[in-house]
């Protein structure tokens, strides 16, 4: 990952052959297809940022206070595309 300060940024670099681009362009589609889940991610993502912000915490405990919804959401996406067996 690289950081940018201005613009605030993080970037994630991948390899050629990595399946984490695929399974983010597959959680996209799916928020973008399923307005009930992106608006639970949205609020999970608000929630985790306030909740960070207040603990003085950093990108990692952002994540760890939204993973729950995220872990969910992906089990459910993983399941409706056949990927894994439904939860």
């Amino acid at each position: 990952m690289l950081r940018l300060t201005a613009p605030a940024c993080h970037l994630h670099v991948f390899g050629p052959d990595a399946a984490e681009p695929v399974r983010h362009r597959l959680f996209r589609d799916w928020l973008r297809a399923h307005p009930d889940d992106r608006e639970r991610y949205a609020a999970a993502k608000r929630a985790a940022s306030v909740a960070t912000r207040a603990a003085g915490g950093h990108g990692m405990d952002y994540n760890a206070r939204k993973e729950a919804v995220v872990r969910e959401l992906h089990a459910r996406l993983f399941a409706a595309t056949g990927l894994t067996p439904a939860p």
